[in-house]
């Protein structure tokens, strides 16, 4: 599968690290363009934009450090909101607040883009192994287009319901 990774950070390097291992092809983009280099290294293509990293994949995966982060990428400077295609999946890892995570269900819906939150709970070694724990919620379909993703780089995944904010709602502190 193409998926489109944004967020290389201690936790999204190993995460999309692991995809690549099993196969997948990504475009990598990160705020800080020297954490794309490991990557790149191992067969990933460099984005200079968070939308070129989302050009003609699959899917894309957030792996982003907090609100003010996400705020940037989809709705600031970056604007990835409004050049997401239609159809694709987009995976948040990352940890944000319920009322931004809903904020992100409603623009993602108005544009028929199929929205999984997903956040992780473990650490970067955890995340090199494969066994970050995962709660992740969406609507049935989107979580299961996540599901094979999601595997490369977890143990188990804990399905929180159906509305995206009831991952944050429910993942532990």
């Amino acid at each position: 599968m193409r998926i489109g990774f944004i967020g290389l950070g201690n936790m999204g390097t190993p995460m999309a690290l692991r995809l690549l291992a099993a196969g997948h092809e990504l475009s990598v983009w990160n705020r800080t363009e020297e954490r794309t280099k490991p990557l790149i290294h191992e067969g990933a293509i460099a984005a200079a934009t968070p939308a070129e990293a989302e050009l003609g994949a699959d899917a894309v995966i957030t792996m982003l450090l907090d609100d003010a982060a996400y705020e940037e990428v989809f709705f600031g400077v970056h604007r990835l909101i409004d050049v997401l295609s239609p159809g694709i999946l987009h995976i948040l890892c990352g940890a944000i607040g319920v009322a931004l995570c809903q904020r992100l269900t409603v623009e993602h819906a108005k544009r028929g883009i199929d929205f999984v939150a997903a956040p992780v709970i473990g650490s970067p070694r955890d995340a090199q192994e494969g066994q970050l724990r995962i709660v992740a919620a969406g609507a049935e379909s989107a979580v299961d287009r996540a599901r094979p993703l999601l595997a490369a780089f977890s143990r188990g995944i804990t399905v929180a319901g159906k509305e995206p904010y009831e991952a944050y709602a429910a993942k532990p502190a």
